[in-house]
């Protein structure tokens, strides 16, 4: 990267370019080839054993599936997308975005110090990403050939116990590293857990109105997406307000309050 004419717009450099083009030219090929295994070996399975359903059955069980998970795939890109770079579509292939890929992406930046959004910052989050996506098949493939030795020891209920946790410790890492000022690369933020209250209260108030009002907790499963896109505005607004205000700071590398 390097700045031309004295201005502040970065330039891209040929290897760069090269870079991102290549893993963007990868990731397109992932994405559909992943498209056409998925939904290839059920067709073939389908019209093999001549269970095939009819296109008015697709869409029957499939709107209430769109509905929920197509504004929350929306909302996933935008707010995904600048954490990951380039190995979001490697993220999309192989999976749990939200609690496995993230906190990985987020670590790795963390423990380098890197700012996030940097050609240099998509190098590591491409690498960290691949590396968890390595791993989990590496699990799977031992979980496979163990579950059946290993199905007493699961069955215990210190086991039961830790597996119903992992998610909410997923997400309390990715809690706590938000709490703090440090953003990588030497640039902190101070006061930036401000811009989380907002939203937050928004969530909690719709989830007991919900759940605890109307009693449909299934009706805020539905619209989880939805919820999401509505709160990415309201986020924004509310923490450009609190940076007017001075209640955010966004200090560089040397500065001081």
């Amino acid at each position: 990267m390097s700045d031309t004419k004295g201005k502040n717009t970065l330039v891209m450099d040929d290897a760069s370019r090269a870079h991102l083009d290549s893993m963007h030219r990868l990731g397109r090929i992932g994405i559909v080839c992943a498209i056409i295994i998925m939904l290839g070996i059920p067709t073939i399975a389908g019209i093999y054993f001549n269970a095939m359903p009819t296109i008015f059955q697709v869409l029957a069980t499939a709107v209430g599936l769109l509905a929920l998970f197509v504004p929350g795939a929306i909302s996933e890109t935008i707010a995904y997308s600048p954490i990951l770079g380039s190995s979001y579509y490697l993220a999309q292939i192989t999976g749990n975005i939200s609690n496995l890929k993230i906190p990985v992406a987020r670590t790795a930046l963390q423990v380098l110090d890197v700012e996030e959004g940097t050609e240099d910052a998509d190098i590591i989050t491409s690498i960290a990403v691949s590396v968890s996506s390595l791993v989990t098949t590496l699990v799977i493939v031992l979980g496979v050939i163990l579950l059946q030795p290993l199905r007493p020891v699961l069955s215990l209920p210190v086991f039961r116990l830790a597996s119903g946790n992992i998610v909410p410790a997923l997400f309390g890492s990715i809690i706590v590293g938000a709490m703090g000022s440090q953003l990588g690369g030497g640039i902190r933020c101070k006061g930036r857990i401000k811009g989380a209250v907002l939203p937050m209260l928004i969530v909690a108030a719709v989830y007991f109105i919900i759940v605890y009002g109307i009693k449909q907790p299934m009706l805020f499963a539905l619209y989880q997406g939805f919820v999401m896109l509505l709160l990415i505005p309201i986020a924004w607004f509310s923490n450009k307000w609190l940076y007017k205000k001075g209640q955010i700071r966004v200090l560089l590398p040397g500065e001081e309050l």
